[in-house]
């Protein structure tokens, strides 16, 4: 079951870094464009600001799911360098847990935003604004994945007592 859910937010992960890859190239070539047009050309293209915009949201909720695949965004280990190990795999455990019910509310949530009537008509590119709302969603499920892979290798560990895994949280190695 451990190697099915590894594979499968490995599969993820592999996914995320291929998309996020491809919008980094996105707003590199609509921003180049954008600065070729208006002063080679001297004629501004009225979409390259408004794509970049929109790839740069999709990069960051796409980009978000590697960076909680490998458990590397921002927290502050102080109280948990001070716990014993074990105390401190179940703190992480539920850390985790809490972490998945946010992001299964921000998916929910998200996704009736895109499929809500809020959405307008984008001009300049020519789509429904609900395509760069549904990075919100898209983000977020892929993410619940991976945390869920996260959480299944944690609680694999603990029944197997294998403490390393829970090291490396909170010391300053991991910061």
């Amino acid at each position: 079951m451990i190697k099915t859910v590894k594979k499968i937010t490995q599969a993820v992960d592999f996914v995320a870094r291929l998309v996020s890859i491809f919008f980094v190239l996105c707003v590199l070539v609509f921003m180049t464009s954008q600065v070729f047009f208006r002063y080679v050309l001297n004629s501004s293209l009225q979409w390259s600001e408004e794509a970049s915009i929109w790839a740069m949201i999709w990069m960051v909720f796409i980009g978000s799911v590697v960076v909680v695949r490998r458990w590397e965004h921002i927290y502050i280990p102080t109280v948990v360098k001070l716990l014993p190990i074990k105390i401190r795999s179940l703190v992480i455990v539920f850390t985790k847990i809490l972490v998945l019910i946010f992001l299964c509310v921000l998916c929910w949530y998200g996704w009736g935003i895109v499929t809500g009537h809020s959405n307008a008509f984008s001009h300049n590119i020519g789509v429904s604004t609900a395509w760069a709302k549904a990075s919100v969603p898209i983000g977020c499920a892929m993410m619940v994945v991976i945390t869920l892979g996260a959480i299944a290798e944690d609680l694999e560990a603990i029944f197997k007592k294998d403490w390393s895994r829970f090291e490396e949280y909170g010391s300053n190695d991991a910061v």
